[in-house]
């Protein structure tokens, strides 16, 4: 865990460049899946109707990239209300500001019970301390011909092949994300004895480089796979000269422990409050 502010900072604005252009890096798509990227009070909102979980409805940064006070979180209530949406309120375990917290309670804000934990890896070397190069899988950069194969893996590899909705959600909103990010981003496909079986992307901000939609797909895990994607992103970051490499995963989650392999530790922790239907 870390109380450095400015390397907190620095991850949560990857978090929110990366958040705005899958969200709503896309008119027509944003429309489809009414999903939306607002700044509301100075804090970034992310919406979406499809999909009411937590990640893709949530105030990012409060009291740590802007202050909450009790009149700018009116102020994203009634944005919420507005849109019809869900608002959940992301707290940095022991680094949200106790103000913030009393501005939550005032407002019947309670913990939802579950989030996710941010990890980083600082490097001023050109590889990664503890780098683990399994050689499981030739992983290859991805040129845009191969965007919606691209999409069609993370999908996959995120067990939403089967949710007609959510299936299509992740296929076209990945697609979407890479045309707008450009040459801000670089995803990779892993593949073993030729067939495609894992997926990672990386979205470069300010000195970070973030390392996003690391799927294996259910037949190929446990093979390794994820520690070349997650090495594969690293020496591309530094390459382009990042040195602080950041990735969010559920708490003690296998994802977790395999950036920790790769020298990543735990950033922070976050959860996210929500107010209960009366």
């Amino acid at each position: 865990m870390s109380d450095d502010a400015g390397l907190i900072r620095l991850e949560l604005e990857n978090q929110v460049a990366g958040n705005r252009a899958f969200i709503a890096g896309d008119p027509a798509i944003g429309e489809r899946y009414g999903t939306s990227f607002a700044t509301v009070a100075g804090l970034s909102c992310s919406s979406c109707a499809v999909w009411d979980y937590p990640l893709f409805n949530r105030v990012i940064g409060a009291g740590v990239l802007a202050p909450l006070d009790d009149g700018g979180l009116a102020e994203v209530v009634a944005h919420y209300a507005a849109i019809g949406r869900a608002l959940n309120v992301e707290v940095y375990e022991g680094i949200t500001p106790p103000a913030v917290l009393a501005v939550l309670a005032r407002g019947g804000f309670v913990s939802a019970g579950h989030g996710l934990e941010a990890h980083v890896l600082e490097t001023d070397h050109e590889v990664a301390p503890r780098a683990i190069e399994t050689q499981a899988a030739a992983v290859r950069k991805v040129a845009p011909d191969e965007y919606t194969h691209f999409g069609e893996l993370v999908r996959d590899g995120f067990d939403m092949r089967d949710d007609a909705k959510l299936g299509e959600f992740f296929l076209d909103l990945t697609v979407a994300s890479l045309r707008v990010l450009g040459k801000e981003s670089t995803a990779f496909i892993a593949s073993v004895d030729g067939q495609d079986a894992g997926t990672g992307q990386l979205v470069l901000s300010e000195q970070v480089a973030g390392c996003y939609s690391g799927s294996v797909l259910k037949a190929f895990r446990g093979r390794g796979i994820q520690h070349d994607l997650i090495a594969a992103r690293v020496r591309e970051g530094l390459a382009r000269g990042k040195r602080i490499f950041i990735s969010q995963t559920d708490p003690d989650s296998p994802s977790g422990h395999n950036l920790h392999d790769l020298g990543f530790r735990t950033l922070y922790r976050a959860g996210w409050f929500t107010r209960p239907l009366s």
